[in-house]
């Protein structure tokens, strides 16, 4: 509801700006969205409409409280959207920081110090259209000014200061008020509006009348940004705008645009100059307003230095004369934590080469830097002195002061001990003019060996029980859940090797469980010994202890077959799946124990579906549901039998003049079916045709003394007449006239001889 107010409403001025058809617009307004409603706010602003007056004309409309806090968090948020780009044109004034939408500018990273600040989309460096006045703002031509009158006499004023810098009001002479701050101007206007207002200037609290002056509306002013800037140019902004303002409209100082030398031009004379790292490095910001024609020159550095290694701050810094490196320290932050801090590094050009200075820490607010030095703090090294480390099985490994810890007893103690697991065997790693080459053996329980003296970079090393270990394992194989290799244990057993296993499988042998252990170290015939455990009987104690490498074998019960079965499918009185109940269970047995035909069941595409290979099932129609096939063919599991339906059509196809379905008939022959299809191609090959039947069984053409067989039509058949083979060698023309000549020349040949 909401939305579709303000869709109307800015309708309704766009009807006063634009004059359109209201009614259309209020009808179009119903379907608007938050965009839509930003793009009518900025119609309203670059019709010289303020949110002051947007306001008004929207109350008179009947708003609500909300409706007014939506409108004015819209066109704030269309402010701040549109201020941030700048499209720079040579002799166009261009607007920004709300007043139109133009092209966004994108400046080039940089490794300058300061010019991360202009890439920062998280930035909003646009003035602020809903804050109180600065006290250093000098009103010009242009601003729009509310003045309220309250207490004894209540009345408000908006006017706008004219370009000669006045204010008027009726029966007063023009009041002027340009360069003049929010404070100033108030006291001038209580002076001048006293002659109309008595009470002004009264003591009487009956009497007394107040006065208020705010900024309803800053001036646009026009200024430019020349110099070493990404995009110098002409651009109109708010007289809220500050050089920081403007210089990030700009896009900020290019890679050769000083940080800390811009000038601003007024009037034709230097007004201030402006240093950007008083707010990078110290927060100060530079609250510097623009007025109308002011000149932002951005002058290329005359010092800049690189600072390469061991600062917090990396970058390339501007530096001014006469700075030292103790300023360089202070903006990049300081020494990183791990550099060496008395002394610094300074490459330096030398005309055509360069050389490195050595500059020692009471020397930093001394030495004075040039243009392209490169200073770099060395990292300190990783290297420890004076200490001593214990690693291993002990509560608190780690290294430790030598002037603390002077023997291996008193190191065992700061370190809080041995854990349980720690054996009595240690050693020592020394280290011998910088290389750990000398072991010292220490058994942890000799006395003499827990005073032994420890010098500068030992290492103890405590061992544990554990690493003394053999890892042995036994396996468990065959019929369990999850046969696998187990680390071996003292006091193992073999009903814990099989719980490990997660217990028996379903087809496991419990009264044939084998223990199988090596006995090849006793060096006789025999290299293996196997112990047979009965665990059917749940009473049997004989749960022998195992040994490393002792193997588990469950086997399986019996003569134990899985359950096989086969499937039938088709025009059957029950699709199902039946068991192969005995050994050379056959497609007879399986016809005559369960499968029933229909009155449509086809007795002729009877077949046999074997891993997607069809064997044909051949045999006689006993009565309507009973068929009695003629072969024994023994069934497997997985096989499926299939019964299809009766069908009274033939397919011919392949290189026939028409590939064609027609019915069939009892009296139709192989050479009737292919003629039906309008006989065959030109490179049909009619001896090697075959046929299909429904059952899959195929039979070819055959041929006795030029006599040509062919096999009979059955219902369901494919009848396929493949083409000739295109490898077939045919000799060419221009072959018989080279073998002609050769023959040619050779009787030639022999009748000279």
């Amino acid at each position: 509801m909401t939305k579709n107010f303000f869709s109307v409403c800015f309708l309704f001025l766009s009807f006063h700006i634009f004059s359109q058809d209201v009614e259309a617009m209020k009808s179009a307004a119903r379907f608007s969205s938050d965009s839509e409603l930003t793009s009518y706010i900025n119609k309203a602003k670059s019709s010289g409409l303020s949110l002051i007056e947007v306001e008004q004309l929207i109350n008179a409309q009947g708003a609500s409280a909300s409706e007014l806090s939506k409108l004015r968090t819209l066109w704030n948020a269309a402010a701040l959207d549109s201020s941030l780009s700048v499209e720079v044109l040579e002799d166009t004034p261009i607007t920004s920081f709300g007043e139109t939408e133009i092209t966004e500018i994108k400046p080039t990273e940089s490794d300058r110090f300061g010019s991360n600040f202009f890439l920062n989309k998280n930035i909003t460096e646009v003035p602020q259209l809903f804050i109180a006045t600065p006290n250093d703002y000098r009103l010009g031509p242009g601003d729009e000014l509310i003045i309220s009158l309250y207490g004894a006499s209540e009345n408000s004023y908006s006017v706008q200061i004219s370009r000669n810098g006045t204010v008027k009001f009726d029966r007063l002479a023009p009041v002027y008020l340009s360069g003049l701050s929010i404070k100033s101007a108030k006291a001038r206007l209580k002076n001048r509006l006293s002659k109309l207002y008595a009470g002004l200037t009264s003591d009487d609290q009956l009497s007394k009348v107040d006065i208020d002056l705010s900024l309803q509306k800053a001036r646009s002013v026009v200024i430019n940004i020349t110099g070493q800037v990404t995009a110098p140019g002409t651009y109109t902004i708010s007289g809220f705008s500050s050089v920081l303002n403007a210089l990030f409209a700009a896009g900020g100082p290019n890679e050769v645009g000083s940080f800390r030398n811009i000038k601003l031009l007024r009037n034709g004379k230097l007004s201030k100059t402006i240093d950007l790292y008083d707010y990078f490095v110290r927060g100060i910001y530079p609250n510097v307003y623009l007025r109308d024609q002011d000149v932002i020159l951005v002058d290329a550095y005359d010092k800049q230095v690189n600072v390469d290694s061991g600062f917090k701050t990396s970058a390339l810094y501007e530096l001014k004369e006469n700075e030292t490196i103790e300023d360089v320290l202070n903006f990049a932050g300081g020494f990183s934590s791990n550099s060496y801090k008395d002394k610094l590094y300074i490459n330096r050009i030398n005309s055509y080469s360069r050389s490195v200075l050595e500059i020692s820490k009471s020397e930093f607010s001394k030495s004075v830097l040039v243009d392209g030095d490169i200073i770099n703090a060395k990292t300190i090294s990783d290297f420890v002195t004076n200490s001593i480390s214990v690693e291993g099985s002990v509560f608190l490994p780690g290294v430790y002061d030598l002037s603390k810890v002077s023997n291996v007893g008193q190191l065992i103690s700061a370190s809080k001990g041995m854990m349980p697991d720690a054996s009595s065997s240690a050693i020592i790693y020394r280290t011998n003019m910088g290389v750990e080459n000398e072991i010292i053996s220490i058994n942890l329980k000799n006395d003499d060996d827990l005073n032994i003296e420890l010098v500068d970079q030992d290492r103890l090393v405590v061992f544990s029980l554990k690493d003394f270990e053999i890892e042995n394992l036994i396996r468990v194989i065959g019929q369990v859940n999850e046969p696998d290799s187990f680390i071996h244990k003292t006091g193992m057993r073999i009903r814990d090797a099989i719980q490990l296993s997660k217990g028996f499988s379903t087809n496991a042998n419990l009264k044939n469980v084998k223990v199988i252990r090596n006995i090849s170290n006793k060096n006789e015939k025999n290299i293996t010994q196997e112990f047979i455990i009965d665990f059917s009987d749940e009473l049997n104690l004989n749960n022998i202890k195992l040994y490393p490498d002792d193997i588990i074998a469950v086997s399986k019960l019996p003569f134990l077959q899985p359950i096989q079965s086969y499937n039938v499918k088709g025009k059957v009185s029950t699709e199902s799946s039946y068991p192969i109940s005995f050994k050379k269970y056959s497609v007879i047995d399986a016809f005559r124990e369960n499968i029933r035909l229909l009155e449509n069941s086809s007795t002729e595409g009877i077949y046999i579906e074997r891993d997607s290979i069809k064997i044909p099932i051949e045999g006689s129609r006993v009565s309507i549901e009973i068929f009695e096939p003629e072969s024994n063919f023994e069934l497997v599991s997985g096989d499926i039998i299939q019964v299809p339906a009766v069908n009274n059509t033939i397919v011919i196809s392949g290189s026939v003049q028409q590939e064609s379905i027609i019915p069939y008939k009892k009296s139709i022959t192989f050479r009737q079916a292919i003629i039906s299809s309008g006989g065959i191609t030109e490179n049909a090959d009619l001896k090697r045709a075959y046929i299909e039947y429904q059952n899959g069984l195929k039979k070819s053409v055959k041929q006795f003394l030029g006599i040509r067989n062919y096999p009979k039509v059955l219902p369901g058949s494919i009848i396929f007449v493949p083409e000739k083979s295109t490898d077939r060698k045919v000799t060419s023309v221009a072959e018989i006239v080279g073998y002609t000549t050769s023959l040619v020349s050779i009787i030639a040949l022999i009748k000279s001889l």
